[in-house]
């Protein structure tokens, strides 16, 4: 095998062996899950609600434009309503599939855990930090994805070039 196909064995093997879930997964207590359900109930209230905010601001317009080109004599009341509706309806599904989220947190944290992070969350800069997260992590990821692919043939080349020399690749 050359090139990158060993890298990509390297990588199909080590992803394959990972296990999703911990081997000594077994079902949360109900004490876990009251945990989990309050901090995932946190989250979402102040994260996922700004994110699917964030989101109709980005679809709005081009819903609206499409509502007036069908109907151009639509007043804005009526667009205001329809958005509401709009952000309404996405925030009901973001709930529904996120519901199973809780369980997760629960599986691979403690209910001390979760409610230490829940305190943290409800504390001044923990609010802050829920606050600035839908604006942080679009920035961050904006800034870090376009490096994504150079980082990937680096690390690939340089990987390849320590399989040489230790003799392990041609």
């Amino acid at each position: 095998m050359r090139g990158p196909g060993i890298f990509a064995v390297a990588i199909v093997l080590a992803v394959a062996s990972s296990s999703p879930v911990p081997s000594h997964a077994q079902a949360p207590s109900p004490r876990s899950m009251e945990a989990a359900q309050a901090l995932f109930g946190l989250l979402f209230a102040h994260g996922f609600v700004s994110l699917n905010a964030q989101a109709v601001e980005l679809a709005w317009p081009g819903i609206e434009g499409a509502v007036r080109a069908q109907k151009p004599s639509v007043d804005a009341a009526t667009l205001a309503e329809l958005r509401r509706e709009f952000e309404r309806i996405r925030l009901a599904r973001l709930r529904e599939i996120t519901k199973d989220l809780p369980a997760i947190y629960a599986r691979y944290l403690s209910a001390e855990e979760m409610e230490e992070i829940a305190a943290f969350y409800s504390s001044r800069t923990g609010a802050k930090m829920l606050g600035i997260m839908p604006k942080v992590l679009p920035e961050a990821f904006a800034s870090v994805l376009p490096r994504i692919q150079a980082m990937t043939m680096e690390t690939q080349d340089s990987f390849m070039k320590l399989l040489r020399e230790r003799g392990l690749l041609n």
